[in-house]
Parts: C-alpha cells; sequence; structure tokens
C-alpha cells in the first residue's frame, strides 16, 4: 500500500511537531512522540501508521492537559472531560482514555470530589439535602456516590436552617412579604418546606420568649 512520504519535520509551538509532504502540513504529534517514534524526513508512513500517530499523540496531550487542570482544582470525570472537550484539540477517544487513565491512578476520584464538594455547599452555601444532590447530579456524579458521600457528612438541616433564619435572613423575618421571600428562598436552598415552617415556628417562638 503506497503512503506519504514526509519531507520536512519542524517544530511548532506548544510542544508540537510539524509533518509535511511537499510543502503541506499533513499532522501534527507531540514533539517527545515523534522524537520517540525517531520521526524524519523522507520517510514514508501509511495512512495507519499516521493515524496511530496521531492518536498516540493526542492521548499524550488530552492527560498532559488534565493534569495540568488537576493542579490548580479537583474536578469529576464527567468535568474533566468537558472541559478537554472545549479546547477542541483532542478526539473523544483520546479524551475517554485519559480520563479512564487518570481514574485508574487516582487523579481523579468522583467520591473524593463529591466530599470535598459537599462539604463546600455546606460551609460556604448553606445548601440542603435536595439541593446538593443536584449540584452534584449537574457534575455528573452517580446518584449513587453522591448520596454515599453525603451520608458521610455532618448534615444537619434544621440546625443550618436555624442558623440561617438568626443569621444571613433575620433581618427579613419583620413582616409577611420578608418571611414569604425567605421561605422560598431556603426552597431553592434544597430545604423541605415542612423543615422550613417547623424553625420558623420555633425562630418565632424564641423571639416571642
Amino acid at each position: 500500500m503506497s503512503g506519504t512520504i514526509i519531507h520536512e519535520v519542524k517544530p511548532l509551538k506548544g510542544h508540537l511537531t510539524g509533518l509535511y509532504s511537499d510543502g503541506e502540513l499533513v499532522c501534527c504529534i507531540d514533539s517527545e512522540l515523534a522524537a520517540e517514534k525517531n520521526v524524519k524526513p523522507l520517510r514514508e508512513y501509511t495512512v495507519d501508521e499516521l493515524r496511530e500517530l496521531l492518536s498516540e499523540s493526542q492521548l499524550r496531550r488530552a492527560r498532559s492537559k488534565a493534569l495540568y487542570l488537576l493542579e490548580y482544582r479537583d474536578y469529576s470525570a464527567r468535568d474533566l472531560a468537558s472541559r478537554l472537550r472545549r479546547d477542541r484539540e483532542y478526539g473523544d477517544e483520546a479524551i475517554d482514555a485519559a480520563v479512564e487513565y487518570l481514574t485508574e491512578i487516582g487523579a481523579i476520584d468522583d467520591a473524593r470530589y463529591a466530599g470535598n464538594m459537599i462539604r463546600h455547599l455546606i460551609s460556604r452555601k448553606h445548601y440542603g439535602r435536595r439541593r446538593i444532590l443536584q449540584e452534584l447530579s449537574a457534575k455528573g456524579i452517580h446518584r449513587d456516590t453522591a448520596e454515599k458521600a453525603l451520608s458521610e457528612c455532618d448534615l444537619d438541616e434544621s440546625a443550618a436552617i436555624t442558623e440561617l433564619l438568626e443569621g444571613k435572613f433575620s433581618r427579613d423575618l419583620s413582616d409577611e412579604k420578608g418571611i414569604r421571600r425567605t421561605v422560598a428562598t431556603l426552597q431553592r436552598y434544597g430545604y423541605e418546606m415542612g423543615d422550613i415552617m417547623g424553625a420558623l415556628r420555633e425562630y418565632r417562638d424564641r423571639c416571642e420568649e
């Protein structure tokens, strides 16, 4: 089977090497890979060989970019894959393989990510169980993983509502309009209506005392 003769191998920006045939760019591959595979001018490559080089290059670059992103913050597996796809530099197979590899070595751990995110949502956002599960689902965390992680966190919804009523929303509880607004906000935070109204009654009783 006839192939493509590479006439020029030229370094490009971003740790890439360009393979040219008759002055036309055939493909760009990772420079380290080009060195490892001893890619040189005047060598003939079949379509399958070029495709294999490009596939391996995309996998390496996807892994490298994923590790770079993970240095700055944690990601769920699905969230990281989506982030890599936004670059439009790697094929779906390379991205999926990179995420699978990083999961295997523990660089990505959805259970760990879920636990960290839950603690943030409880301490900083003051969200309730329902909203927390929605946020985790939006990040691609499986329901079972989310439920397990949530069961391991200290979440007392009644105490959380009371804390919000006595702090953040205390100024809004002087009239019915403010109370309705507070109730609606607490529902958006993921708390159940029964728990909200119970906490409100206790809050009013304490105020009257």
